[in-house]
């Protein structure tokens, strides 16, 4: 005879079975997951997720083996997982809605079109002076420079801060920065070394491009300043297909 226990075993295992296959297509994307929501991110999740699972297979054994130890102990690991999993997805949130706002810091008429610049590195009122006009703001690992010159900017530092966003993040960092562009504005990027150290060259590139292009259908534009000596010359030689030398 099929009674009340009976049935619910079997939802619970069905759900058990379900949770492990989205547990499994999780670790399968751990590659993808990992560029849209930065390491540290998806470890936190992948921790969570399976403390989460393990206490889901203490509560199944519990309609098994009737030890009264199982029933808290299923609830007290169930909830170490959650907590796991919100306190990663809040810092993605958190990574997610900075806002930066493009501002004119020099009046003046730039002769640069919105595009997609190389720059060797300058003295940044040369910089300036070089963008009058634009509405601009910097994604820098010097944000110490930018806010003495009243410039706007996004920090890219693992430091708990406002105004910045983790170097591993790269699609929460996109989205800032097409988010706070609009017509007219450059967006100095001064910070290119540290990304590549950080997610290395392949990722970097796949992020500059998809930058460049976004900022392109905005009509902003984009200048990136590249000291060579840092770069291996096939990297170099792959940027330059993208972005066009102004001051080398």
């Amino acid at each position: 005879m099929i009674t009340y226990e009976h049935v619910k075993l079997l939802v619970e295992i069905v759900a058990f079975v379900s949770l492990t296959g989205a547990l499994y297509l999780l670790i399968a994307l751990r590659g993808v997951l990992k560029d849209i929501l930065g390491t540290s991110t998806i470890r936190g999740v992948y921790i969570g997720g399976i403390i989460f699972w393990f206490g889901y297979l203490i509560n199944v054994l519990n309609d098994v083996l009737t030890l009264r130890f199982l029933k808290i102990l299923d609830d007290i690991v169930v909830a170490i997982g959650m907590v796991v999993i919100a306190y990663s997805t809040i810092w993605v949130k958190r990574q997610i809605v900075t806002r930066v706002k493009p501002r004119v810091v020099l009046e003046g008429e730039s002769g640069l079109q919105s595009g997609a610049y190389l720059t060797k590195p300058m003295h940044p009122p040369d910089l300036l002076r070089l963008l009058s006009g634009k509405k601009l703001f910097a994604v820098t690992r010097s944000p110490q420079i930018y806010e003495s010159l009243n410039v706007p900017y996004i920090w890219i530092t693992n430091i708990d801060h406002p105004k910045a966003i983790s170097p591993t993040r790269l699609a929460p960092l996109l989205h800032a920065i097409v988010k706070g562009a609009d017509d007219n504005t450059f967006v100095i990027l001064d910070g290119l070394h540290y990304l590549i150290v950080q997610n290395g060259f392949e990722a970097t590139i796949k992020f500059l491009v998809s930058l460049k292009d976004a900022l392109s259908e905005k009509s902003a534009g984009i200048l990136l300043i590249v000291d060579p000596e840092t770069l291996e010359k096939r990297h170099l030689a792959i940027l330059e297909r993208e972005f066009k030398w102004i001051l080398r």
